[in-house]
């Protein structure tokens, strides 16, 4: 049995079921677990070594050393690797924001691709409706010899020809209705029934308005901000790494008793205390470091630049499909009264006398065309308004 939704139930639906989506924020939790890992001290050393050949001491001879070494980066470099992380997830964390868009975007427009075909089927069957009316008159007028059989069959062969498109476009729904289940995690066939009823699309849109809100608010461009303060943090980092590091350490040295002579504290075992310093003496992986973070922000940020132009262009894009369909909506809506009311008198006309029936039946194909086309140019103005909020935060 097929599901009755509409569109902001299969928004919902795709933001919760998504793989894709559910991989992103899969790898956000991963990233948000990489923090905890850096910003710990390095691990520390533990050796054992052995004397084959003992070297002798006053008190004895060593017969074996077991040491220990913990190492310390400079001031901040801890904090600052999580820092580093952070930013990083930051910005992972607004791709999943772009994707929904994207991928609420590509079921808006299988939806109405959706709701086009689903409606056409509706408006063919009660043409279809209207022509056996149609047939059912000149099978009477046949009758009464004010009509030919050939009235007849030009009905029939036109019922015809419209049955075999609506045949055509039970067809076309599985395009759309695959789409749109790949989308919320279902299998490819599972039923849909729009429950919706569109009129045409007001644009509740100040276009300068939307294009400072994007440069400000929408995820792609929050995203290479982010990416930019990863750099940032990661320039931050590379300047703590060019300093020194700190270590300290314990060796303790097992000492053999002598038998040959009994000095005092025979025997007694070696404790040392060692500190060390790592020095980066060698600076130009750190220069190219430093390099290669400058030129990644500013080809982030010649790529946000690029990101508002071309964001603007698709939105004058949209606008500009909007005011076309506005303009065949009007056009349809007043062909479709103008031509309902031929019909009409054409209509009256052959009941009375048999005549006008060739024009009446071409009315009656033109009016089929002018309700689908004015079907279009609704679907048009909402996948223009559709083009434009995906642009937006809801």
């Amino acid at each position: 049995m097929a599901t009755a939704q509409n569109l902001p139930q299969l928004s919902e639906q795709i933001r919760e079921a998504n793989p894709s989506l559910k991989m992103l924020q899969t790898e956000h939790q991963a990233a948000l677990e990489r923090i905890l890992q850096v910003g710990q001290l390095p691990d520390p050393e533990v050796g054992i070594g052995v004397f084959p050949m003992p070297v002798e001491t006053r008190l004895g001879a060593q017969q074996a050393r077991l040491s220990a070494t913990q190492m310390f980066p400079w001031f901040g470099t801890l904090s600052q690797k999580e820092s580093v992380e952070a930013a990083k997830a930051a910005a992972l964390y607004e791709r999943i924001d772009v994707q929904a868009l994207n991928l609420i975007y590509e079921g808006e427009q299988a939806y109405y691709k959706l709701y086009e075909i689903q409606r056409s089927q509706i408006i063919i069957q009660e043409n279809i409706d209207i022509l056996r009316a149609l047939e059912q008159l000149s099978l009477a007028k046949v009758k009464s010899g004010s009509a030919t059989a050939a009235d007849v069959l030009r009905v029939q062969l036109k019922i015809e020809e419209l049955t075999q498109e609506l045949s055509i476009l039970q067809t076309a729904e599985a395009a759309p209705l695959a789409t749109i289940n790949q989308l919320r995690n279902q299998p490819v066939n599972a039923a849909w029934t729009i429950d919706d009823s569109l009129s045409f699309a007001i644009l509740p849109f100040d276009k300068d308005t939307l294009l400072t809100n994007i440069s400000a608010y929408h995820p792609m461009i929050r995203m290479l901000n982010k990416q930019q303060d990863v750099a940032r943090e990661a320039l931050t980092l590379n300047t703590l790494n060019g300093k020194p590091s700190f270590g300290v350490g314990l060796d303790y040295i097992a000492v053999g008793e002598r038998t040959d002579a009994l000095p005092e504290n025979n025997g007694r075992d070696i404790l040392q205390m060692r500190a060390t310093v790592k020095i980066p003496l060698f600076r130009e992986q750190y220069a190219a470091k430093e390099r290669e973070e400058n030129l990644r922000i500013q080809a982030l940020s010649q790529q946000e630049e690029a990101t508002i132009d071309q964001f603007a262009a698709q939105i004058e894009q949209a606008y500009t499909q909007h005011e076309t369909a506005r303009l065949q909506y009007e056009l349809y809506e007043q062909q479709i009264e103008i031509t309902a009311a031929a019909i009409r008198i054409l209509r009256e006309s052959y009941s009375a006398d048999g005549s006008s029936f060739d024009e009446l039946l071409r009315l009656e194909s033109e009016l089929i065309n002018y309700d689908l086309k004015k079907l279009r140019a609704t679907v048009q103005s909402h996948l223009a308004k559709s083009s434009i909020q995906r642009f937006i935060i809801q």
